[in-house]
């Protein structure tokens, strides 16, 4: 081998190194750009929790009132909701007396694809939480007060807590 080949062989394991820590440094969404999408649906406040990988991002914001904005479609029923969700429209299921998981068991009931589409968000979304941030979410989850919000342009997933006051925000891939 000569010195040149030797050369041009070490610049190319340089650059995949570099391509590849280039790449373990992406991260699927920005702070900014997550507060602004579902600021839109709530009055947010502070940033508690924030991590985004290249698979996954989770966040959780304080919301200031816990009154969802006219800018998403409400939707008092399971039924309605999913009507909105197929048309493509973002939707938070505020259902009287069912938590988030209760109502994602309905929809993955009535449609296996649309109720995979959510659950694989708020599922893959934990990747990116700490323990203190798992434990919060789940007990939102389960909670009849909480309301699930949903967009399907994007798989993104929010869980609003309104016995906390803050908003929970998951989305990623499986």
């Amino acid at each position: 081998m000569t010195l040149a080949q030797s050369y041009r062989r070490a610049a190319k394991a340089v650059l995949v190194v570099l391509a590849l820590t280039g790449l373990a440094g992406c991260a699927m969404d920005k702070e900014d750009e997550v507060r602004a999408q579902i600021g839109d649906w709530v009055s947010l406040g502070d940033t508690s929790y924030f991590k985004s990988s290249m698979s996954c991002t989770a966040g959780v914001f304080e919301v200031e009132g816990v009154r969802i904005t006219s800018l998403i479609s409400k939707a008092r029923s399971v039924a309605t909701g999913m009507t909105l969700l197929k048309s493509g429209e973002a939707v938070a299921f505020d259902v009287k007396g069912l938590s988030p998981n209760a109502v994602s068991e309905q929809i993955m009931t009535k449609d296996l694809p649309q109720g995979l589409g959510v659950l694989s968000s708020g599922v893959a979304g934990k990747g990116c939480m700490d323990e203190t941030t798992k434990n919060a979410y789940l007990r939102a989850l389960l909670d009849p007060e909480a309301v699930l919000m949903f967009d399907p342009n994007g798989n993104v997933m929010a869980v609003l807590d309104r016995h906390n006051e803050r908003l929970f925000f998951s989305r990623g891939t499986v």
